[in-house]
């Protein structure tokens, strides 16, 4: 499957140490190739494509005469000056971010030919953690358990809630911030399917605590527009196209959308029902389920005691 050329043409360190976050990372959404020369460049293009061409502000005009590039990006240390046209990353920063804001680049625009699904041969395991009574905690228990999985795994969390504290939690309440979460991925997933990979790149944060995650939607609507044919696509995405070991879905809500991701994910972890009335609830959920013909996900279902674990939400 072909995936995106990004070329790296710069000073030998510079194009050294980048090529070692890439190789060490191991993107599967990108090939890398770098030159330290014009003319190395020049000769590779004559036979071979590249989509994105990152190039040190003193070589930006020259590159500017090579052809087969879909798209040239500056690297700059803050003095370029140059052609308008070149978007500019500053390149003194952590790979990380240059690739955040390349993956932003290419999923904006419609020059850069999209790509379909990259399946992997490794696939995440896909974990689910919801209640069907409200209040037991779902969230503190999501975010926990990916703290305890990222020492020895690669985990994405995906918050799926209609409103939710993570924001406030991480002492973060920049509104405009959710813009780039869920809301964003919700688009391209309806849009943009063959750039979901990228739009999820630019998207998907850090945790300090080790884990990734994915903000939730700004508006509890965007999260019910989603059909469950597009919760497949999203899935498929992440399970086997990201190189992740695991991701957990904090689900907040129930719809056609939902029960597809309960459908597909390997692990359902839900809170033991505590007295009767919780006991009616987990049952008529399991009726629910039945009669959609998902008996399979009752017998993926973990219970786990709500005591001493599922403190908070």
């Amino acid at each position: 499957m072909r995936r995106m050329l990004l070329a790296v043409l710069a000073d030998a360190m510079y194009s050294s140490r980048f090529s070692d976050y890439i190789s060490h990372h191991k993107n599967v959404l990108i090939d890398l190739i770098t030159f330290t020369s014009i003319s190395s460049a020049e000769e590779y293009v004559k036979h071979s494509r590249i989509d994105i061409l990152l190039v040190s502000g003193s070589m930006a005009c020259e590159a500017g005469e090579l052809g087969n590039i879909k798209k040239i990006i500056v690297l700059s240390d803050g003095s370029y000056t140059g052609h308008s046209e070149y978007p500019v990353i500053f390149k003194y920063q952590p790979a990380a971010h240059i690739l955040k804001e390349i993956f932003a680049q290419v999923a904006e625009d419609d020059n850069i030919p999209g790509m379909p699904i990259i399946h992997t041969s490794k696939h995440a395991e896909l974990i689910a953690v919801y209640s069907p009574y409200g209040g037991s905690g779902i969230s503190t228990y999501a975010r926990n358990l990916c703290a305890g999985m990222a020492g020895s795994n690669n985990v994405l969390y995906v918050n799926l809630e209609i409103f939710d504290s993570f924001a406030e939690f991480e002492g973060n309440r920049d509104n405009n911030e959710y813009i780039c979460g869920m809301s964003e991925a919700v688009y391209y997933i309806k849009q943009k399917k063959d750039k979901l990979a990228f739009k999820l790149g630019s998207i998907i944060k850090h945790h300090k605590e080790g884990y990734n995650y994915i903000l939730p939607v700004g508006d509890y609507r965007d999260l019910y527009s989603i059909l469950p044919e597009d919760m497949e696509c999203f899935t498929d995405v992440l399970g086997s196209g990201m190189m992740y070991d695991k991701v957990v879905f904090d689900v907040g809500y129930i719809h056609g959308s939902s029960l597809k991701l309960l459908q597909v994910c390997d692990v359902v972890i839900m809170p033991e029902a505590s007295g009767q009335i919780q006991e009616n609830k987990q049952h008529s959920f399991e009726r629910l389920l039945i009669r959609n013909g998902m008996d399979k996900v009752i017998q993926n279902i973990q219970y786990v005691p709500m005591k001493g674990r599922w403190a908070g939400n």
